[in-house]
């Protein structure tokens, strides 16, 4: 279906409605500001809407968090493709203030129902099943997630395990489930989280290989007007967030580390040194090339065998598969107890070699610029150029992740703000330090 846009910040609202234990009422007309949210880090989506009430409604409603509030709202009348369409539970207010005689502001927090509902139980229970699996029936027999909820991508992990839920709330649980599911390659990728399209559980390494859903620039305003699609993707300002923090990439174990392990059971005790490449080729990223700048220190060792850089000590099971007595007495525990040697570690450096590359990108109001879908961002560089130089800086542009986004929607305004990352890049450059680095440290004086 075609999309119409006169202005890159026009919005069309459908409904904007709460509904009360005392009927029904249209804020259409006394809204400030909306702003609506979604994290790959979250479980739920959620927002806030800032009201100029003449009304009364405070009064009439007494908001005591069983209030409800429809949103659907779009880009112009005809389009499906650019709305969202969601229902969501108000369970505070907050910026109570009065403004004169007749009218006064505030502000209506919301969430996901699932929120609410998850917080009200607890799971404590045994599952002798993939960890897709149980997150399956935790969303149906715990939250009970309607089907429509339902249409994000929900992906199968490896393995059968024989685990007992630690009577976590059901949203927990499943974040709890995530931590520690492995893909197909051993690697523990995945993410949960509520997006425009509903609840996802998935891999990073599927994430982050999806065909980008739009081409973000910084195009002169003044080009082809008529064209919207191209008028929605130029961006207004970004702010690069992080890149490439070597203290925090060290300390996180994303360049080199060490798992410890010992079994109880084998009285066995055994270490693993984990490089860069171990984590990193585990998965498939975006870009051609990974994050990765190889650092000689004073003892001439690269930062990919600094191995004391991070420890991580835990239980492990991999001693089990080699013990006669365990294949005689209790065979079926070798495949489903829990490798905790598979993640432990490897988790944290993954996510924190996925999020050191951070920026903030500032464009046109797009409800379909969310959570979990990839982008290919193209930045110019700010320099003077000579005749022939290109206008692209190879440093940051690439493929990224949205990992937040933000709607804010205001009088004659709608943008979205998003937060994407990315594991790799598409510099054709190999990062490499020169030992005179090292020469002027010690001798510059």
């Amino acid at each position: 279906m075609s999309l119409t846009v006169k202005d890159a910040s026009q919005f069309k609202i459908n409904e904007i409605t709460i509904i009360s234990k005392i009927g029904s009422f249209d804020i259409t007309n006394l809204f400030i500001e909306l702003n609506l949210y979604d994290s790959l880090f979250m479980p739920v989506m959620s927002g806030n809407i800032l009201i100029t009430d003449s009304f009364g409604l405070s009064s009439k409603l007494l908001f005591d968090g069983s209030e409800v509030i429809l949103i659907d709202m779009a880009k112009d009348n005809d389009s499906e493709n650019f709305r969202i369409k969601k229902a969501y539970r108000i369970y505070k207010q907050t910026n109570r203030r009065n403004k004169n005689q007749s009218s006064e502001s505030y502000v209506l927090n919301f969430v996901s129902d699932e929120l609410m509902y998850s917080d009200q139980q607890k799971v404590n229970q045994n599952y002798e099943a993939s960890y897709s699996t149980i997150v399956r029936k935790i969303l149906d027999d715990y939250l009970k997630v309607p089907k429509s909820q339902l249409n994000g991508i929900h992906e199968e992990t490896s393995g059968v395990r024989n685990v007992i839920i630690p009577n976590l709330t059901p949203l927990d649980a499943i974040k709890w489930c995530a931590k520690r599911a492995l893909d197909n390659q051993n690697s523990p990728n995945y993410v949960f989280f509520k997006n425009l399209i509903g609840y996802n559980f998935v891999s990073l390494s599927t994430l982050l290989t999806q065909e980008q859903i739009l081409d973000i620039k910084f195009d002169p305003q003044n080009l082809s007007q008529s064209n919207s699609i191209r008028q929605i993707s130029i961006a207004r300002s970004f702010e690069v967030i992080s890149q490439n923090d070597s203290i925090e990439k060290t300390r996180s174990g994303v360049n080199a580390g060490k798992f410890i392990g010992f079994d109880p059971v084998t009285r066995t005790f055994a270490t693993r040194n984990i490089t860069y490449n171990d984590h990193y080729s585990s998965m498939k990223h975006g870009n051609i090339k990974p994050n990765y700048s190889a650092i000689q220190n004073r003892d001439n060792k690269f930062n990919d065998t600094s191995f004391d850089a991070r420890k991580v000590l835990s239980f492990f099971s991999t001693a089990r598969k080699f013990s006669e007595y365990i294949k005689q007495n209790d065979p079926t525990s070798i495949s489903k107890d829990e490798g905790y040697e598979n993640y432990m570690f490897q988790r944290k450096a993954i996510f924190k070699n996925l999020t050191n590359k951070r920026i903030k990108v500032v464009m046109p109001g797009n409800f379909q610029l969310s959570s979990g879908f990839n982008v290919n961002f193209s930045a110019p560089v700010y320099a003077i150029k000579e005749k022939g130089d290109s206008n692209e800086d190879p440093s940051i542009n690439g493929k990224y992740l949205i990992v937040a986004a933000r709607h804010v929607i205001g009088y004659n305004k709608h943008e979205t703000i998003i937060e994407m990352v990315s594991s790799s890049t598409n510099n054709q450059h190999d990062i490499v330090s020169h030992p005179e680095q090292n020469n002027k440290l010690m001798t510059y004086i």
